[in-house]
């Protein structure tokens, strides 16, 4: 299975206006640190929710909310805190694992490019999903993106039961860091092969996950699908 993907568009900065709530985002992200985190991604899943990280909505990162020129007028100590805040709050490191509770999914996540087409590659493992490396990383502005084969019929692979997903659902990835970030699902749907859904990949606005396989009508001779399966999901926090 691979899908398109749209052109991607630089990322905007953080307008100074809301640098009190920043601030205020980045006690509470210390708070949590505090208090420990999973010491490694295998650890297995706790499905109680602790205390949630803030989330990255309210700092109003979308493109068209945002006013350039302003941080210039903050002073050394602003900038610094503001440069901290951002460091707390968006996570940076690579997805290592993917979880789906519901769905008894638990598997490895690899990164992936695309080709000169601009189609996704593959992971190596098929088993394994593949995250769109280029793209943004789940939990930071933006629409993280991991595919995973569906499989044959009879013989379903990572994502063969994905379409059973009902809204609510949680979905977590793990990063390379250890921390946890969770995603409810909001919307399952299907497109035709050769197209991305709309916003797909965008590096900004708020943090949402877009998981996508294979779903549609089975071609036994040529062994692929018709339509490609796309779950949305919305940024709920760290767990």
């Amino acid at each position: 299975m691979a899908i398109t993907w749209a052109p991607l568009v630089n990322r905007a900065h953080v307008s100074t206006r809301l640098v009190g709530e920043v601030l205020l985002a980045a006690l509470l992200a210390v708070a949590v640190v505090s208090m420990g985190r999973d010491s490694a991604p295998d650890k297995p899943f706790n499905y109680s929710i602790g205390p949630v990280l803030t989330r990255i909505e309210p700092l109003d990162v979308s493109a068209n909310k945002l006013r350039a020129g302003k941080p210039s007028q903050l002073d050394g100590s602003s900038q610094a805190a503001l440069a901290i805040a951002n460091q707390l709050l968006v996570p940076t490191a690579r997805p290592v694992q993917l979880l789906i509770p519901s769905l008894d999914v638990h598997r490895a996540v690899e990164s992936v490019g695309a080709n000169r087409n601009g189609v996704m590659n593959l992971p190596a493992n098929s088993w394994n999903a593949g995250w769109y490396g280029p793209g943004p990383v789940p939990g930071a502005p933006g629409d993280a993106v991991i595919e995973g084969h569906a499989g044959y019929p009879g013989q379903p692979m990572i994502f063969g039961r994905l379409v059973n997903l009902r809204p609510g659902a949680n979905i977590v990835v793990v990063l390379a860091d250890g921390s946890r970030q969770l995603f409810l699902v909001e919307s399952i749907g299907s497109i035709p092969v050769g197209t991305s859904p709309p916003g797909m990949a965008e590096p900004y606005g708020p943090p949402r996950l877009t998981l996508i396989t294979c779903t549609g009508h089975f071609d036994k001779n040529t062994y692929s699908y018709s339509s490609r399966l796309v779950v949305e999901a919305s940024y709920a926090g760290r767990v």
